[in-house]
C-alpha cells in the first residue's frame, strides 16, 4: 500500500468488517451488520445512518466503500458483493478483525432477509421508509410499530441547523425526523470538503430523502467577512454589521422565505456552525419572525 494513502479509522472498520465475515460481504448485509455493531458495540458510534429503501443506510459508508475501491483496498463482484484485496488486507488489524468475528459469528449471525427482519424488529425507525416491509416483516405488531415509527409531524415550522461536526447521515436524520419539507441553504459559497455538504452533493442527498433543497446566496456573508472570528464578542459583531447592512437589502429574499413557508409548511434555514449563535442563519430566522405574520417560533435542531 502506498504510504501516502490516508485512510480513516472508519474505513479500517469497513474493511476488518470484510474480513472478519470472510473477506466478502454483500452491500446490503454490509450496511446492516455495520449498523448493529456501531449500535451495540461502540461507545461512539463510528457511522451514523437514515431510514431508507432497504432499512437503515449510510450515505457516508456508502461513499467511503467507493473511495477504499478507488485506492485499490476493494473491489466490487456482483456474487459476493465487496471484497478484500492484497492491498486491502494489509490495512486490517487482527486484533479488531478478531472482535468483529465474535460480532457476526455470534452476535449476529443472521444474513440476507433474515438479517434485515431482526433488524427492523429491534429498531423500527428506520424500517420507517423501507419498501419491502411487507416481503421481509409477516409479523403484524411489528409491521403496526414500523408505521407508528414514521415521522409524521404537521404543522407549520421553522428550524435551523447546522452541519459542524456532524456526518451527512446525522444531519440528514434531523430533516426526517423533524419532517421537512425544504432546505434553504444560506451559505454565501456552498462548497465543503465534508461528504455529501457542498451545494450539489447536498441537493442529491436531500432529495433521496424526499426533502426539496433550494440556495439562497443573497443572505450568505462573504467569506472574507467571516475571517478572525476568535469569540463570540467577534461573532456578534459580524452578526450586528449583517443585520444593519445585509439584510435590508434582502427583503426580496426574505418574503420569497415567507412564500416557501406557507407552500411547504416545514421549512429548515441550513448553513455551517453547530451553534445558532454562530452562525448568521438565526438573524435570518429573526427577520422572518420580525416582518412575517404568523410565522412560527424557531426551532434549532
Amino acid at each position: 500500500m502506498s504510504t501516502n494513502m490516508r485512510i480513516y479509522n472508519r474505513q479500517k472498520l469497513l474493511l476488518n468488517m470484510i474480513s472478519a465475515t470472510g473477506g466478502a460481504l454483500r452491500a446490503t448485509d454490509l450496511q446492516k451488520l455495520l449498523f448493529l455493531y456501531v449500535n451495540k458495540w461502540e461507545d461512539v458510534p463510528s457511522f451514523k445512518f437514515v431510514p431508507h429503501r432497504f432499512g437503515c443506510f449510510s450515505f457516508q459508508a456508502a461513499a467511503d466503500l467507493e473511495s477504499l475501491s478507488s485506492k485499490g483496498c476493494i473491489k466490487s463482484n456482483p456474487k459476493e458483493g465487496w471484497k478484500l484485496t492484497r492491498t486491502g488486507q494489509s490495512v486490517v488489524k487482527p486484533s479488531q478483525v478478531g472482535r468483529l468475528k465474535v460480532f457476526s459469528e455470534t452476535t449476529v449471525p443472521e444474513r440476507g432477509d433474515a438479517l434485515i427482519s431482526r433488524l427492523y424488529r429491534e429498531y423500527p425507525y428506520f424500517a420507517c421508509r423501507s419498501s419491502i416491509v411487507d416481503r421481509v416483516v409477516k409479523d403484524a405488531s411489528i409491521q403496526k410499530n414500523i408505521r407508528k415509527a414514521l415521522p409524521n409531524a404537521t404543522g407549520t415550522a421553522l428550524f435551523t441547523l447546522g452541519y459542524e461536526r456532524d456526518s451527512i447521515d446525522g444531519y440528514l436524520n434531523r430533516l426526517i425526523q423533524n419532517n421537512v419539507k425544504l432546505l434553504c441553504d444560506v451559505r454565501k459559497n456552498p462548497l465543503s470538503r465534508k461528504t455529501g455538504f457542498s451545494k450539489r452533493s447536498l441537493a442529491s442527498f436531500c432529495e433521496r430523502v424526499d426533502v426539496d433543497y433550494i440556495h439562497m446566496p443573497e443572505l450568505g456573508i462573504p467569506g472574507h467577512r467571516r475571517r478572525e472570528l476568535n469569540s463570540q464578542a467577534d461573532y456578534d459583531a459580524l452578526f450586528e454589521e449583517y443585520e444593519r447592512e445585509d439584510l435590508p437589502l434582502a427583503a426580496d429574499a426574505i418574503q420569497k422565505l415567507g412564500e416557501l413557508l406557507m407552500k411547504y409548511n416545514r421549512i429548515a434555514l441550513t448553513c455551517f456552525e453547530k451553534e445558532p449563535e454562530s452562525c448568521h442563519r438565526h438573524c435570518v430566522a429573526e427577520e422572518m419572525q420580525r416582518v412575517l405574520p404568523g410565522c412560527p417560533e424557531i426551532q434549532h435542531i
